[in-house]
């Protein structure tokens, strides 16, 4: 099923002629850098690989390696975002209070959405959170997941899990993931080996430790595109954002249904794309809605008539002096990468912006 060997040892890898033909899913192991649904989900608890299947608990032996394939990252850039108003139990099967799929703005279905959008929120500050006593601690209330979806290396024609990987492996992730692209290697071509540091809290590390062969490699890049996995990606099915203020459902659910007769539009790139063209996007797989959404994109707006110079009227004796130019909004670091036009489409205002720090005149 499998050619077992040892890659990436000398910084570079030597991709087989046979799995060459996929260089462009090699764009995705740029989303492992850095919802919710039914699919099966495998816990970390107790430092071990835990999984049900029929109503039936199987749990990997204690130091056991778990051995998959990477279909797919949820969500493609950054990452999800997910608050419990209770103290969280990692063998849970309840939802969050308020979660956001692609961390953004909350979903309209959370139960208690705590703000209108993940950069105003207080619960996602660093210092809003408490450790395991109920203390405060240095971390944020609200955390951070990246969503694998995987198959079992023994086992690909099994159903698809899900691995809820987090904050605390989340750099770990990265550096497998800028591994991959830095080599032009798509994960769904490899194996993934992942095992748990010496951390006594559950940390994941991530390890490639062999080649698909030929016939594998184009199943599993098929699978990770068809709707079994597609139709399961929460930030590509998101319902809504939601106004807590009002209840008021600001967006149109998407659940992945094109209107029928969508306006078109001109979109441009925004600093966030880093200089990666529509194109490029499009030719990956990006939609141009979830561009405009996850602020790579913004819609272009027509440049306004500008007016004739009107004649110059002379100043009339002990005139006041001439108004100051209108000062330039500038966001703060506190705004990350949500730009003003975000904010704006979020039911912000310019004063709000301003008293909540993320926007000062200059």
């Amino acid at each position: 099923m499998t050619t077992e060997i040892s890659i990436f040892n000398q910084g570079t890898a030597n991709l087989p002629a046979h799995l060459q033909k996929y260089a462009k899913q090699a764009e995705a192991a740029a989303q492992l850098i850095t919802g919710f649904n039914s699919l099966p989900k495998i816990s970390l608890r107790g430092k071990q690989f835990r999984y049900m299947k029929d109503d039936k608990e199987f749990v990997y032996p204690m130091g056991a390696p778990f051995n998959c394939v990477i279909l797919a990252t949820d969500p493609p850039a950054g990452v999800a975002k997910a608050w419990y108003n209770e103290a969280y139990a990692s063998d849970s099967a309840e939802l969050p209070d308020c979660y956001s799929a692609d961390g953004i703005k909350p979903d309209a279905m959370s139960a208690k959405s705590q703000a209108r959008s993940c950069a105003e929120c207080p619960k996602n500050a660093f210092g809003s959170g408490t450790d395991a006593a109920g203390n405060p601690s240095k971390g944020k209330a609200c955390s951070d997941v990246k969503n694998l979806f995987v198959v079992e290396a023994d086992k690909l024609d099994e159903q698809v899990s899900v691995i809820r990987v987090p904050a605390t492996s989340l750099k770990n992730l990265s550096a497998f993931g800028r591994e991959l692209a830095r080599n032009n290697v798509a994960p769904q071509l490899v194996i993934a080996q992942l095992t748990f540091t010496d951390a006594e809290y559950p940390q994941l590390e991530f390890k490639a430790t062999g080649w698909l062969s030929e016939a594998d490699a184009a199943k599993m890049v098929a699978r990770s595109e068809s709707e079994e996995v597609t139709a399961a990606l929460p930030s590509k099915n998101i319902i809504g954002s939601f106004n807590p203020d009002t209840g008021e459902v600001l967006d149109t659910p998407r659940l992945g249904i094109e209107s029928s007769a969508p306006a078109k539009v001109e979109l441009e790139m925004t600093d966030k794309a880093n200089g990666m063209s529509l194109q490029k996007f499009i030719d990956s797989g990006w939609k141009e809605a979830d561009l405009v959404s996850q602020g790579y994109a913004v819609e272009k707006t027509a440049a306004p008539e500008v007016p004739a110079p009107e004649p110059e009227v002379p100043s009339a004796p002990n005139a006041p002096a001439a108004p100051k130019a209108e000062p330039v909004k500038t966001m703060t670091a506190k705004a990350g990468e949500t730009t003003y036009e975000q904010f704006i489409a979020n039911k912000w205002t310019d004063e709000t912006l301003i008293t909540n720090g993320y926007m000062e005149l200059t």
